[in-house]
């Protein structure tokens, strides 16, 4: 594929993953360009590389000697982008695909799992650049390390991708490695139950390749039921399956887990019982997770933990996830990617870790209709850990919603405040109908010591920076 390609045109070139592939093409010579519904930081970014990106879509923009066309899952087959290139006769793929063909003879790690990939493969990635492997890495967020935030080119043999489950896309790989952090029920769009979920991690560890590495969280029921069922058949391809958690069970372990002067001390114990202890400047049990599974990952490719763990300390968090914004007046504002009512769940219990006595104001925004009426009842108790709550509209996701979906973030308001009466608790639960207003109100709410957590997938974050400006 890199040496046939001329000009590539990528279809949402703003989303975290397309423009990760811009940039990609770019670096490989390829004449690239692609089109947005809007503006964006990614978009800027782009163009300030010298990439053409037009804020509309329409069959005009389609080069003449356009050779690919790339898209991202969110755009419909109605696209006059992607009609046109029909029309042409034009290859159209998707932007997991085209990595997927393009990294098909590399050795590929593949971080996998409903919450936490992306911060288990920037964790990763940073261990693997510190011990000298020089890695390439694909994430879904942006790296403060790495120039060009969502994507580091290197020389050396791995190539670490962020693996997504939404529309099957971690399928167009074969991996020599993958870590499966967790599995649970989400993007119902594309999955009608949690077996459906299940069924596509199993179809995932029968792409690994013979003799691989597969890393799996022993904390998590659905993820060693999997493991379980699948070992037999893995272990006679000479797959070998490291487990990794908090419990006796794992084969590296996490222990004396305790948070002290904002970092977070434990002992890391690998399979053959050496203690090694680590620092992490992210709070949060799941954090350690992510961290633990990259370290098992590391470990497994050959490279002792010992080397790998001080690593740790100097990872700081990347975009979106759990991102210190501002700090004035005694007061912090934190965005965080979370969408899911167990992530939600857990990053307010990492904050309360971290922060202890201190007030933490909520603005979460919901992903989705579809996703927030299927998960409805467990996202009413996930912001229980919140001292003020504020919910903003539900952010309707391009190319995704289903006609006649029409829940609304008052419902989720008017059910917590039932939720907190039941519980004898009283705190203020507030709607606004945009982040404009949303921005209002926290303003209006802030005062001295609070921890203002903003939170969600949409545009919600763009109001953070706006908090503590007077």
């Amino acid at each position: 594929m890199e040496t046939t390609l001329k000009h590539v045109y990528l279809v949402g070139i703003g989303g975290i993953n397309m423009s990760a592939v811009a940039k990609l093409l770019k670096r490989a010579g390829v004449l690239v360009s692609g089109s947005d519904t809007k503006e964006s930081e990614l978009t800027d970014e782009l163009e300030a590389m010298g990439i053409r990106v037009s804020i509309s879509q329409q069959k005009e923009n389609v080069p003449e000697a356009c050779d690919l066309v790339v898209y991202s899952s969110a755009v419909p087959v109605t696209n006059p982008e992607r009609m046109e290139a029909s029309r042409r006769n034009i290859r159209q793929i998707t932007n997991f695909r085209f990595l997927g063909e393009w990294y098909a003879n590399h050795r590929v790690l593949l971080v996998t799992g409903t919450h936490g990939k992306s911060t288990t493969t920037a964790m990763t990635g940073l261990i693997l650049e510190a011990c000298h492997q020089d890695p390439t890495v694909i994430v879904g967020s942006r790296v403060p390390s790495y120039p060009l935030g969502n994507i580091r080119f290197g020389e050396g043999e791995l190539v670490l991708i962020e693996g997504d489950e939404y529309a099957k896309h971690f399928l167009e790989f074969t991996p020599y490695a993958i870590v499966i952090n967790n599995i649970e029920l989400d993007h119902t769009d594309i999955f009608p139950d949690e077996a459906a979920i299940v069924d596509t991690f199993r179809e995932l560890l029968s792409r690994v390749q013979n003799g691989g590495i597969v890393i799996a969280n022993a904390d998590d029921a659905r993820v060693s039921t999997l493991i379980g069922r699948e070992r037999s058949e893995l272990e006679s391809r000479g797959i070998r399956i490291r487990t990794f958690g908090f419990g006796s069970h794992a084969d590296c372990r996490i222990e004396d887990l305790v948070v002290r002067d904002g970092m977070q001390v434990f002992q890391v114990r690998d399979g053959e019982h050496r203690p090694v202890k680590a620092e992490l400047a992210v709070p949060g049990r799941m954090n350690a997770q992510n961290a633990m599974a990259a370290l098992t990952l590391i470990s497994t490719l050959g490279i002792p933990q010992a080397e790998a763990v001080p690593a740790l300390s100097q990872y700081h968090g990347i975009w979106r996830r759990f991102e210190l914004i501002a700090n004035k007046n005694e007061i912090l504002v934190i965005s965080d990617y979370g969408h899911h009512p167990t992530a939600v769940a857990a990053t307010l219990d990492a904050a309360k870790s971290f922060y202890p006595g201190r007030r933490l104001v909520l603005c979460f925004q919901p992903h989705h209709k579809k996703r927030t009426r299927d998960l409805f009842l467990d996202f009413v108790p996930c912001f229980d850990r919140a001292d003020q709550l504020l919910l903003s509209e539900i952010y309707d996701v391009a190319g995704r919603e289903e006609v006649g979906e029409s829940i609304t973030s008052r419902d989720l308001q008017d059910a917590v405040i039932r939720h907190d009466a039941e519980r004898g608790t009283q705190r203020s639960v507030e709607y606004a109908p945009d982040p404009e207003e949303a921005l209002t109100i926290l303003k209006r709410w802030k005062r001295s010591g609070d921890i203002i957590l903003v939170m969600g997938a949409g545009d919600i974050y763009s109001i953070a920076k706006q908090i503590l400006k007077d």
